[in-house]
């Protein structure tokens, strides 16, 4: 009998390798294991612990001359130009004069000073001045009506017609209502005989629709020079909106803790002219097309935290245990989360630095080869990219043979910081909005367009921007849009929180922040 050679027989490897593979898929199970029940937990440990927001005290607001008071400030044109010599001086002088003859009692306790002529800054002082003060922003000036637009609105842009407890008008919405509840709330106190423990002032620009350098600005450089360093600053930008997002029944309640950048860049191309007889492969329009399309295919990247993580982990709450999941655990979902966020255009400009082509011309006749084409794209900047990320994302993406020319027709502009959500002005912010609207999810979120805010930051760290009205999903048609309107309940529900606000965060000695 031969002896055995002492090497494993077929078999026996098979054995081996089965038990190996065993091994593996345990230990592969057991990995699999461990990563749903670690997605299972962070959905179910994804709580919210607000502070509890008491009802607000119903305080008497007469609607119908809240009303009135909206519609006559409709009536003055305050429009504002780029440029400035454009101002109708008159209209501003008006609505300064019906500022003061319509709160009179605001008027005989607020210090009030001009800066850069048209903007205007109240001071309230504060029984404590060791207390750091705050600051409500909004602005006067509003945006001109296309008179292409004129046939469409229901009532002139500027009648200021109050109609089935609504009010029509340029700048109903944004922003002249802001600026009339603030002064009916603060009107009201006085003649309470509240008393701000901190200094209160109210800045209200005249120039932000066209970037507020001279109104907005001005105020915080004069604040800044006074050695002013606010608590808090609250200007527009969100709102409460219902039907903000599919699965959500409440309103939702979006407080504006940042605002994106913005930056034009031009996109040159140049090519040889001649007969369109004979036309190479591609004529500097193709050229210019196919940067273009290239633009549109290679958008930025999405941003999942910092800023935007706040608004998806204060929605995740409201919405379904498997849409909670998703969001609890974005690290894991994020393809799922791209694909959606794509397809939802106001979702995807909170999540990452946008592109739209918006100017393009080239060519001069149709029998003449274009000697150079032109597009313009404006980015709009979401605060983890910057103007130099953006500007080398657009070389990459189209190539060395298009020129670029950044900065075109306005300067470009840095995405504001962010603003804590974690302090006390924002706890009680927070507080503030729930106690006028109980129903509502109080999110943080990410302002897309600019405001007067980002100028603030020079003088405070907590910038927040929120206008306190219900509107629905559609609200941001009505801004610059034809038919502007805000419904008298709003400016009763305005009134009601800003005095709320005040009285939360300036009737007694609030810790700082800092």
């Amino acid at each position: 009998m031969a002896a055995s050679s002492g090497r494993p027989t077929s078999a026996g490897r098979g054995e081996k390798r089965v038990g190996a593979m065993k091994r593996i898929g345990r230990v592969v199970g057991l990995g699999l294991a461990l990563i749903v029940l670690l997605i299972v937990v962070r959905a179910t440990w994804l709580r919210s612990s607000p502070a509890e927001a008491p009802p607000a005290e119903t305080l008497e607001v007469n609607e119908s001359r809240i009303a009135r008071q909206l519609a006559a400030a409709i009536r003055f044109k305050t429009i504002s130009y780029q440029d400035p010599a454009r101002l109708d001086t008159k209209a501003f002088a008006g609505i300064h004069d019906f500022f003061q003859s319509s709160w009179p009692a605001a008027h005989a306790t607020l210090k009030r000073e001009r800066v850069s002529r048209w903007s205007l800054l109240y001071t309230w002082p504060g029984l404590n001045p060791q207390l750091a003060p705050i600051l409500f922003a909004a602005h006067q000036d509003v945006v001109p009506v296309d008179a292409g637009s004129l046939a469409d609105w229901t009532h002139p842009p500027y009648g200021g017609v109050i109609e089935d407890g609504v009010v029509w008008g340029r700048g109903s919405l944004d922003n002249k209502a802001n600026v009339v509840v603030m002064l009916d709330a603060v009107d009201r106190l006085v003649r309470q005989g509240f008393q701000p423990e901190r200094t209160v002032y109210l800045a209200f620009g005249h120039d932000e629709e066209v970037g507020g350098s001279k109104g907005a600005l001005a105020i915080a450089r004069l604040l800044e020079a006074r050695d002013v360093h606010l608590e808090m600053v609250l200007d527009e930008g969100g709102i409460v909106v219902q039907g903000f997002l599919a699965g959500i029944d409440k309103p939702v309640a979006l407080v504006g803790i940042a605002e994106k950048g913005s930056v034009g860049i031009a996109l040159d191309v140049e090519s040889k002219g001649g007969h369109s007889s004979t036309p190479p492969r591609h004529t500097a329009i193709g050229l210019l097309a196919a940067a273009v399309v290239a633009l549109e295919s290679h958008p930025m990247p999405v941003h999942r935290g910092g800023v935007s993580g706040g608004l998806l982990d204060g929605l995740a709450l409201e919405l379904p245990f498997y849409a909670r999941l998703v969001l609890a655990n974005r690290w894991i979902f994020a393809p799922v989360l791209n694909v959606v966020f794509s397809r939802v255009p106001a979702l995807d400009a909170m999540f990452r630095t946008t592109t739209a082509v918006t100017i393009i011309n080239g060519g001069v006749k149709e029998n003449v080869l274009p000697i150079r084409a032109r597009a313009i794209a404006n980015f709009r900047i979401h605060p983890e990219d910057s103007v130099d990320l953006v500007v080398a994302h657009v070389r990459r993406v189209v190539g060395p043979d298009v020129k670029l020319e950044v900065g075109v027709r306005s300067e470009p502009r840095e995405p504001s910081p962010v603003s804590p959500i974690d302090s006390n002005a924002y706890r009680i912010l927070d507080r503030s909005i729930r106690s006028v609207y109980p129903d509502a999810v109080v999110v943080p979120y990410l302002v897309v367009g600019g405001t007067d805010a980002r100028h603030y930051y020079r003088v405070c760290d907590n910038v927040y921007r929120f206008s306190p009205f219900r509107l629905g999903s559609d609200a941001m048609t009505l801004v610059h849009g034809t038919n502007e309107r805000l419904s008298t309940k709003n400016l009763v529900r305005g009134v009601r929180f800003y005095a709320r606000l005040l009285q939360d965060i300036a009737g007694a000695a609030q810790p700082s922040s800092e």
